[in-house]
């Protein structure tokens, strides 16, 4: 019976080694849509606190022609800065990478951002952005890094 028994021994454990633990790269994918999708209704609702809840702690937003703006603190400001009643935001996704690891994640989207400009009168621009996502403590996704730009074209230096 011993000599049974060892091969047994052995075909478990080898198929125990087998087993994956590999993440579920689509599950991270809707995932990360789902979030996308939250950050849409939370600027739309003007809801900044649920905005700020789907942001790493030691977020990064890049906007264009600004230093970075780092940490949740310093990004509620700029988003209070850029809520008005108009405002208004949609994405377009276009490409949702997650690594191998399942622990990073860039998307790829166009977007429509409608908002108070400078005359006061509502201005609607289009552009692209990248985001970084990465997975936390808890195995949710939080946004890291946003980095996006218009579509305008850049004015001339004087």
């Amino acid at each position: 019976m011993r000599v049974l028994t060892a091969p047994l021994v052995v075909i478990l454990i080898a198929a125990a080694g087998c087993t994956s633990n590999a993440p579920n790269l689509a599950d991270d994918e809707a995932a990360i849509r789902t979030i996308d999708s939250a950050i849409v209704a939370a600027g739309n609702a003007h809801d900044i606190d649920a905005f700020l809840e789907i942001l790493a702690d030691d977020a990064r937003m890049l906007p264009p022609g600004a230093p970075p703006v780092v940490g949740k603190a310093a990004i509620r400001d700029v988003v209070i800065a850029m809520m008005s009643p108009e405002f208004a935001v949609a994405h377009h996704l276009e490409e949702i990478a997650v690594s191998k690891g399942g622990d990073l994640a860039y998307v790829s989207y166009s977007y429509e951002l409608t908002y108070m400009g400078p005359q006061g009168t509502p201005v609607t621009e289009t552009g692209k952005d990248i985001s970084i996502y990465k997975k936390v403590a808890d195995g949710s996704w939080k946004l890291a890094i946003d980095m996006w730009s218009t579509n305008e074209p850049m004015l001339p230096s004087t």
